[in-house]
């Protein structure tokens, strides 16, 4: 019988490395599918000085967004309501029609709460990773 022979040990080898990936496939996929912005940690009420005193590495921001969203409501909300509210924007360029604040790690980067005024009220708002 003449063609390629591979080792017993290349064998099981190949075989352990199937089933690894046969194992982690699912765990991947759910990690996809319930890790972001609004299920990284389970959703909590929006707290003003929590938010403030939050460090935008960890999940607090995260957690809060959805009732942020929905319960509180940003737009329409004027540019000193929502600093009062969030803090002051930590944008890196001086844009008039946009501002952003810090919600949490991303797979690669951050989450942010992205705001678009107009002139001087929320005329939209939406998360996005960076």
């Amino acid at each position: 019988m003449s063609g390629y022979q591979t080792s017993k040990a290349t064998r099981v080898i190949g075989i352990a490395l199937v089933v690894l990936a046969i194992l982690a496939l699912p765990v991947a996929c759910v990690s996809m599918v319930f890790r972001g912005p609004y299920t990284t940690t389970f959703p909590r009420s929006f707290n003003s000085a929590q938010w403030k005193a939050a460090d935008t590495w960890g999940n607090t921001r995260c957690g809060m967004i959805a009732d942020l969203n929905y319960r509180i409501g940003l737009v329409g909300k004027t540019r000193t309501d929502l600093v009062a509210l969030l803090g002051e924007p930590e944008d890196e360029d001086n844009d008039p029609v946009l501002s952003h604040w810090h919600l949490c790690p991303s797979f690669m980067d951050v989450f942010i709460l992205e705001v678009r005024w107009r002139g001087d009220r929320v005329e939209d708002a939406w998360v996005r990773d960076t």
